[in-house]
């Protein structure tokens, strides 16, 4: 039967529908040949996620020493962290042993006060950040060369300041962007090239402030066309009249830039909004899915099937409340993040190649594990502890069992406990919340510090064919923010070479403003706005919303 429950956090309504209480079931652990039975969540939706996401910093990074070696490295961790900090070649080394950590459980405390007793000891991995080649400041990546400050990436060459992006190369600013090269603040797009501010687009090439073109060309302030060449506002123009037109603007002028942007939100509120972009789905509620089948109420999730609950997920099955979490094999996950090819594994936190295993956090190639924290290829161990398969098999249910009777059973860590501040993780990106409310929440706040004097009077020059050398030696500070920040010798080619001006934002705020243009993880029960149509969607354009957001079949009559 359905539940109403109401959550412990928000303390708003929410319902379990029997379709979930039967996942829940499904994803219910057996440990020695006795099922121990997840509990119905005591979270809503959004609150599970950001207690989640609150242990996931990606782009909050510090300059410390290593506390292994004293070497100076890059680390999500700042200097004077209650935690002990090691590089990533030293934490994979045989120099410390992850066992020597160990603790016998205590049926007398907390599982999560003895839980973050042992996270306060075990060492923790500087970044993470596998195969780099001259790209010290990225995290949570993979096989990336001469890339700066990116986060969440993976097979790239020369990519700054971005966010989830993937094979693609001189790349500045852009997020959630795959395959694609030498472009500037694009959101949402795969196969675009030489392009500048585009937005949820597909296979383009010189196209500048676009909204939702697939496959079209030499375009701009240009929204739903499809095969489109030569065209300013929607209207084509022959190849000389277009390239006489562009004569007109100076997209290298920033003054001159804040206009066309000012144009670009009224041509983008003007269009059609597709209720949800979802590709070749089937079955599915959300936004931002690709090639899933029975995926509900899940948002940037790809090539998942039978899942629940999920934001940013690859290839998840027979899943639910995942966030950024995937890979080959990734079945019977509940309430994990960041975690790659997991299999059954249950409130985990960035714990890759790990098998049925529960409670686990930084813990790499790990199965039938309990409890762990930052432990490298383990098998029955509880709190880093080495157990039997007999010993450990006996010990977990009655674990379980304590949890229940304390309320904790069935619960992520708490945030509380996190080892990063909520602002400065993706928590805060999702689901911004005020400090008065973090700290009040008990929850951890960190105040940033920037280390960098701001160059009295320096003056950026409006276009960036004025800019000189100089301004590599300069501190800028953010016109929004008052945050201090510097302009890199590559990024600076960047912008020459594309002829974009100089940004007067910090990189932070930056990517805070491309987030911003796309919807919030949550669904609204909308009618479609086609005056001539009665069909009815989830959707995350709240009801409030001025767009004109159209169901799939009247959206697909209107965009040509």
């Amino acid at each position: 039967m359905s539940q109403t429950i109401n959550c412990k956090q928000c303390k708003k309504d929410f319902v379990v529908d029997d379709e979930e209480l039967a996942l829940i079931e499904k994803l219910s652990p057996t440990v020695g040949g006795i099922k121990l039975d997840i509990p119905a969540p005591t979270q809503c939706f959004s609150c599970r996620a950001k207690r989640r996401l609150g242990w996931r910093n990606e782009r909050s990074l510090y300059n410390r020493k290593s506390d292994l070696s004293d070497n100076n490295i890059v680390s999500m961790y700042p200097a004077g962290s209650k935690y002990p900090v090691y590089s990533a070649e030293e934490w994979w080394g045989d120099s410390w042993d992850d066992k020597s950590y160990a603790q016998d459980f205590d049926f007398t405390k907390s599982f999560f006060k003895q839980f973050d007793e042992l996270n306060l000891k075990t060492p923790k991995i500087a970044l993470l950040n596998n195969n780099p080649e001259n790209s010290d400041y990225i995290n949570r990546a993979q096989d990336n060369k001469d890339s700066y400050m990116s986060f969440d990436l993976g097979w790239n060459e020369s990519v700054l300041y971005c966010r989830s992006v993937y094979n693609s190369n001189n790349l500045t600013d852009c997020t959630f962007t795959r395959k694609s090269n030498y472009s500037y603040e694009c959101l949402d797009c795969d196969n675009v090239t030489n392009c500048t501010y585009c937005i949820g687009s597909t296979n383009l090439s010189n196209c500048r402030y676009c909204y939702d073109l697939h496959s079209c060309q030499d375009c701009l302030f240009c929204t739903n066309l499809r095969n489109k060449q030569y065209h300013i506002e929607n209207k084509p123009y022959s190849k000389e009249e277009y390239q006489e037109k562009m004569k007109e603007f100076d997209f290298g002028s920033y003054l001159k830039n804040q206009k066309y942007k000012e144009k670009f939100k009224e041509v983008t509120k003007n269009c059609i909004h597709r209720f949800a972009n979802n590709i070749k789905c089937e079955n599915c509620t959300g936004d931002y899915l690709e090639n899933c089948k029975n995926v509900k109420y899940s948002f940037g999730a790809k090539n998942s099937e039978n899942c629940r609950y999920m934001i940013d997920p690859e290839r998840g099955k027979d899943s639910m409340n995942d966030c950024s979490s995937g890979g080959e094999g990734a079945e019977l996950n509940y309430e994990i993040i960041g975690s790659g090819w997991p299999y059954n594994i249950k409130f985990c936190n960035a714990s890759w190649h790990c098998s049925d295993s529960l409670y686990l956090s930084f813990c790499q190639y790990c199965k039938n594990c309990f409890g762990c924290s930052n432990m490298k290829r383990a098998e029955y161990c509880i709190l880093n502890k080495q157990y039997s398969k007999e010993e450990y098999e006996q010990l977990v249910p009655k674990i379980v069992e304590y949890m229940k009777q304390a309320g904790e059973w069935g619960e992520f860590f708490p945030l509380n406990i996190s080892e990063f501040g909520y602002n400065e993780t993706v928590a805060n990106e999702y689901f911004p919340t005020a400090k008065e409310e973090i700290i009040a929440n008990s929850w951890i706040w960190r105040d940033k510090d920037d280390n960098l004097v701001p160059s009295s009077g320096y003056i950026i020059e409006d276009n960036i064919k004025d800019v000189k050398q100089d301004i590599l030696e300069k501190v800028l500070v953010c016109e929004m923010t008052q945050r201090p920040y510097k302009i890199q010798g590559q990024e600076l080619a960047f912008y020459i070479n594309q002829n974009i001006p100089i940004p007067r934002k910090h990189p932070d705020q930056r990517h805070l403003e491309r987030l911003s243009l796309r919807n919030a993880p949550r669904l609204y029960h909308r009618k479609c706005m086609n005056d001539t149509c009665t069909n009815e969607f989830e959707t995350t354009y709240a009801p409030d919303r001025t767009e004109k957001v159209y169901c799939e079949s009247c959206y697909q009559k209107e965009v040509v």
